[in-house]
């Protein structure tokens, strides 16, 4: 295992760092830790969400905000693998708290540092809802990784998502919190959620999906299921914030796109085909929200 080597990649969006211990190596695992691929996708979500809100291209907020943003993913992937770290011996054994490479204290201390510095610029650039959504979307992730998704099933992630979009519209538009698009725009990520997931602990047979854990041919109808709901809810924003007709365009060409990928979730999946079908679904929802920000402000 010392000498597998792992590609760039695999360190942004698997989490996955070579176990030879080194100080090189040790940088590269903390790196991993924080899934920086993975982080940094959802940044045209959080600039979508803040152009949405009434956000300009040129506020100065934005550069804060979507720092936080990376550091509160960051310490929710580090959660996670502090969790998970035993389970992970068997299913991602070249992840850095799998091999050794970096300890569980260390991943804590690491996650509490990167809390401190959010939540220290949250305070002193933004407003205490978003501080407190913040917060409670953290908790949720923590709840659903040591509790929910082991006794309840891995689709429950979709409630700590719930507020992740309210939380980053509370940042630039907190007295419309409770108008219906920030929630518009929770059903939208909540609904891709599903087909992220599939991909994600397909190769997991002891975690239920909701109770029970389905045949492969019921997740891959949920995959499909999720697939198309992405596309409708995204039509409703469209509509409703009267988008670029382009919008529908990138929306219709990604349905198509992910569908095929359902095929990769029948009973001979395998970890190469479901890694696949994760990356792709999740540069897909990448462009999703970029596709939103760039129609937004072209407005």
């Amino acid at each position: 295992m010392a000498n597998t080597k792992v590609s760039a990649a695999d360190v942004l969006m698997l989490k996955m760092a070579p176990a030879e211990r080194s100080f090189r190596n040790r940088i590269v695992g903390f790196i991993a830790l924080t899934g920086l691929g993975l982080d940094v996708l959802v940044l045209p979500f959080v600039v979508g969400t803040a152009a949405l809100a009434g956000a300009s291209f040129n506020d100065l907020r934005l550069l804060p905000l979507l720092f936080i943003v990376v550091i509160a993913a960051g310490v929710a992937n580090i959660s996670n693998d502090v969790i998970d770290a035993e389970r992970d011996k068997t299913k991602w054994p070249l992840k850095p708290l799998s091999t050794g490479l970096i300890s569980k204290s260390e991943a804590v201390l690491y996650a509490v540092i990167l809390s401190a510095i959010a939540i220290a610029i949250a305070i002193v650039v933004f407003n205490w809802l978003f501080l407190a959504l913040s917060v409670l979307v953290q908790v949720g992730n923590i709840v659903y990784s040591r509790y929910m998704r082991d006794n309840i099933g891995y689709l429950t992630v979709i409630l700590p998502f719930v507020l992740v979009p309210v939380g980053v519209w509370s940042a630039f538009s907190p007295e419309t919190v409770l108008t219906p698009l920030p929630w518009l725009l929770a059903l939208f990520l909540i609904a891709f959620q599903p087909a992220i997931q599939i991909t994600h602990e397909g190769l997991d047979p002891n975690i239920p999906a909701l109770f029970i854990r389905p045949r492969p041919t019921t997740e891959r109808a949920l995959y499909v299921a999720s697939i198309i709901a992405v596309f409708f809810v995204g039509i409703a924003i469209l509509l409703y914030v009267h988008l670029s007709w382009l919008f529908a365009v990138v929306l219709a060409v990604f349905t198509v796109a992910l569908l095929p990928l359902a095929k990769n979730l029948g009973e001979n999946r395998s970890r190469e085909k479901l890694e696949t079908s994760f990356k792709v679904t999740m540069a897909s929802n990448f462009i999703y929200w970029l596709a939103i920000a760039i129609f937004v402000w072209m407005k």
